[in-house]
């Protein structure tokens, strides 16, 4: 019979290439990495470390709920919520499709997803001197994240989730109307989805919770059909898949819109804290500028000139094109830098993005606005051909 060790290990190694059908949320990564946490290096530290990014605060202080908790009684808990979580989620290996898992913070999500997490913001970026990131401890459970060589993820978990979201929009209208027939109107995808840039008590993530929530309501409207048309329903003339089908744009450019908000806000976070960092110091705000640029500023140009390949859906590439500034933007800087140096390309960057500021504030929720409308008219298509063929 294992001991308890072993099979706290083969559980350990086994979650790092677990890939579930639909997004674990954040709490349960979360619960994942702080019993790891506490199974292999006991009793979290009372004080965060003076480095530590809001993502590392909020692992801490998952890990820091576990103290008093014995690393025997720590890896029992961690195998048995490794077993509910697989159980709750599935594993994409067993099949049934579903749009690709876009939460990710620690401890047991599902392939390329942002942060061990959810997410939830930055999911790995501190230094590894970090406490948390000593051990073994996964700082992302599914496999397919930049990671640097000791595991860390290099970049905010939303720029993370970017791949996963454009996997999600790629989902074909049949497909779509599929996963649908075969989803309690109790376990939406959306449903399951939290903010990526910010923390859930952040004012400022308003915006993010607003789009996952209006999203939330078409994919209830959608699930809510499927219990009132069709056959031996109160509107027995019409397929549910008419009205689905009919939402099936929405669905798709919400996915966009959360795009566009997952790069602009990281994009706007970045000249802010660089701001920062160029008036008080990288002592005092725990962020050199080296690292803005290694984990947000670069990873975010790279994020929008991958929304325009070929192979993504036009929704996706439209999106792309309307971040093209951005790319532009960062792109000047890290030439300055390179030229210069990394305080001028700094003070560069900061200032064209003040002097873009309506773009951003201004064109792009316009833009946002126009896609809704598009989405909707299009929508008819849809459904009308969906009609046409039940």
């Amino acid at each position: 019979m294992a001991t308890p060790a072993a099979t706290f290990r083969a559980k350990t190694n086994f979650m790092k290439s677990w890939k579930p059908r639909s997004p674990p949320s954040n709490r349960d990564r979360l619960e994942l990495y702080a019993l790891h946490k506490q199974s292999v290096s006991g009793d979290a530290p009372s004080k965060d470390p003076p480095d530590a990014s809001v993502a590392d605060k909020a692992k801490i202080a998952a890990w820091r709920n576990k103290r008093g908790m014995s690393q025997a009684d720590a890896m029992q808990r961690y195998v048995e919520e490794c077993d509910r979580q697989i159980r709750v989620y599935g594993s994409r290996d067993a099949g049934a499709s579903s749009p690709a898992s876009v939460n990710g913070i620690n401890g047991g999500g599902g392939g390329a997803t942002p942060m061990e997490a959810g997410g939830t913001s930055k999911e790995g970026s501190a230094s590894q001197t970090t406490p948390m990131y000593n051990n073994t401890t996964p700082q992302n459970t599914p496999a397919n994240a930049d990671y640097n060589e000791d595991g860390v993820l290099l970049c905010p978990r939303g720029l993370a989730a970017i791949p996963l979201l454009c996997a999600a929009a790629s989902e074909s209208r049949s497909a779509y109307l599929s996963r649908l027939a075969v989803t309690p109107p109790t376990n939406g995808w959306w449903s399951k989805q939290e903010p990526l840039c910010l923390e859930m008590n952040n004012p400022l993530s308003i915006p993010e919770k607003l789009i996952i929530g209006l999203a939330v309501q078409v994919e209830n409207i959608s699930l809510l059909v499927g219990n009132l048309m069709g056959d031996g329903h109160a509107v027995s003339a019409i397929s549910p898949r008419v009205a689905q089908a009919f939402l099936w744009p929405v669905h798709n450019i919400f996915l966009s819109i959360w795009i566009l908000w997952i790069l602009t806000c990281t994009y706007l976070g970045s000249v802010v804290m660089m701001s920062q960092t160029l008036l008080f110091g990288a002592k005092r705000t725990n962020t050199p500028l080296g690292r803005l640029f290694l984990e947000e500023i670069n990873p975010s140009a790279r994020a929008v000139e991958s929304l325009c390949e070929q192979h993504q859906t036009i929704g996706v590439r439209l999106t792309g094109l309307s971040l093209m500034p951005l790319m532009m933007l960062c792109d000047l800087a890290n030439s300055v830098v390179a030229r210069v140096g990394i305080l001028v390309g700094s003070v560069v960057f900061v200032s064209m993005g003040f002097f873009t500021w309506w773009y951003w504030i201004c064109v792009l929720p316009w833009l946002a606005m126009c896609a809704i409308s598009v989405a909707v008219m299009s929508g008819w298509c849809f459904g009308l051909i969906e009609l046409s063929s039940s």
